[in-house]
């Protein structure tokens, strides 16, 4: 496709699926990653509202329709792809596109008059009113008329030109149509081909009346999301829900860094909170948890992988790693109560608060997360806060102050070291110190 050819939303669904299959990008950054990759040429000061608006429109129309979802928003500006990946690795992608050029061949050789009066047709789903195709005779270069109604405020009366042609569209048909437009009228041409350099600038010449165009790519994409020519089949397609099935309690592992033996049942605790229980360490030894965290995140924010695919790549990229079950157990014990990932199908992805952090993948906004989601975090940094403790106080205390029944100190050392890494605490000889006193919990991410 060539380049600027793509519609706001086209283009979006093109930077995350190229940059960022697994976590939701701002709207300001798609807008720059689509400009960067010059795929939308947008004369407006304001491209990227203009993305951000579109984005939410879409999602909205969509939920109107019953339409399934192209993008998901997690609030604060950020989309994602909501369907990250096709699951039966690119068959579907391949039956569209094969059904996408079968209707570019038969749209080729549609009537004339045919093809108008399905353009018209394209535009009154768009929401133009008052639509009429013109007299195929004596149009005067005008095949249809129609007004666009802006918001309620304002009518944009639109003339339009529809080339059926297999060569692309030069300056020349673009002034003749600027010539020919009424008072207060804007042109559109609309072909099932290309435009040329030259017709492009002429377009968007400065001090003249502006005149879109709509490419043979955007018109047949248009075409399929408003179901004209085609129509949208569902079928029931299993897959599997893994994150419905992730371990939640991890206690009875007495040490994940050496070995993926499980020692028996996890133990009954008591806790009533909303919070996360159990959480682990990660590979790299007890002072790169963070680098480590980082590194899978940013794998997955670029991958989307199944989980399958990504306990693999853990297995591959930590040398200290030998186990399936343990790298499973990473992803499920750390990311998860995190709230960093989580689970589309089979794929995983990055959370609105994964891709936040990796926008600044700070100690600070490290603790904010441990805190907001995992209990035991706020009740040790406040015992803390006191005096300092042995590990077997903290223990004592997280037993009484979350109702928990742990019999080893396991998962009391691992948010020890969690706090440890993001430089909240420090330890000697069994015995833990606050760092800098409390006053205030971090805000929320």
């Amino acid at each position: 496709m060539a380049n600027g050819q793509l519609t706001f939303l086209q283009a979006a669904e093109e930077v995350l699926r190229s940059h960022s299959p697994g976590a939701p990008l701002h709207f300001r950054k798609i807008t720059e990653l689509a400009q960067q990759d010059r795929l939308i040429a947008s004369q407006g000061l304001t491209p990227d509202a203009t993305m951000g608006a579109q984005l939410y429109s879409d999602i909205k129309r969509r939920a109107g329709s019953g339409k399934p979802q192209r993008f998901r928003q997690f609030g604060r500006g950020l989309f994602s792809l909501a369907t990250p990946m096709d699951p039966l690795g690119g068959a579907i992608s391949q039956h569209n596109e094969k059904v996408r050029t079968k209707l570019r061949g038969i749209l080729s050789e549609l009537d004339p008059q045919a093809f108008e009066h399905l353009i018209g047709m394209l535009l009154a789903r768009l929401g133009f009113e008052d639509v009429l195709v013109t007299k195929y005779s004596g149009d005067g270069g005008i095949d249809v008329r129609a007004t666009l109604t802006v918001g309620g405020v304002t009518d944009v009366k639109t003339a339009v030109q529809v080339k059926r042609w297999a060569k692309n569209i030069a300056g020349r048909t673009v002034r003749e149509l600027r010539g020919g437009l009424g008072p207060h009228e804007r042109g559109l041409i609309i072909t099932l081909s290309d435009f040329t350099p030259d017709a492009r600038q002429e377009a968007a010449a400065p001090d003249k009346t502006p005149i879109t165009l709509l490419s043979g790519d955007q018109l047949l994409s248009l075409l399929i999301e408003n179901e004209i020519g085609v129509s949208s089949k569902s079928w029931e397609l299993l897959e599997l829900d893994e994150e419905s099935l992730a371990l939640t309690e991890t206690e009875a592992v007495e040490d994940i860094a050496t070995s993926d033996a499980h020692h028996g049942p996890p133990i009954a605790n008591h806790y009533m909170g909303s919070k996360a229980l159990a959480i682990w360490p990660l590979p790299g030894g007890r002072h790169a948890w963070m680098s480590a965290l980082e590194t899978i995140l940013t794998y997955i924010a670029k991958t989307a992988p199944t989980l399958d695919q990504a306990t693999e790549w853990v297995v591959g990229h930590f040398e200290t790693v030998s186990s399936l079950k343990v790298a499973r157990s990473y992803l499920n014990a750390v990311l998860r109560p995190f709230n960093l990932i989580e689970t589309q199908g089979e794929q995983i992805t990055v959370t609105a608060t994964g891709a936040t952090y990796l926008e600044d993948p700070s100690s600070e906004a490290l603790l904010a997360i441990a805190r907001n989601n995992v209990a035991g975090f706020d009740e040790l940094i406040e015992t803390l806060g006191t005096g300092p403790k042995t590990t077997t106080e903290l223990l004592d205390h997280l037993r009484n102050a979350l109702g928990v029944s742990w019999e080893t100190d396991t998962q009391v050392q691992s948010r020890l070291g969690w706090l440890e890494n993001v430089g909240k605490i420090e330890g000697q000889h069994g015995t833990w110190t606050l760092l800098t006193k409390e006053t205030a919990l971090p805000e929320a991410l």
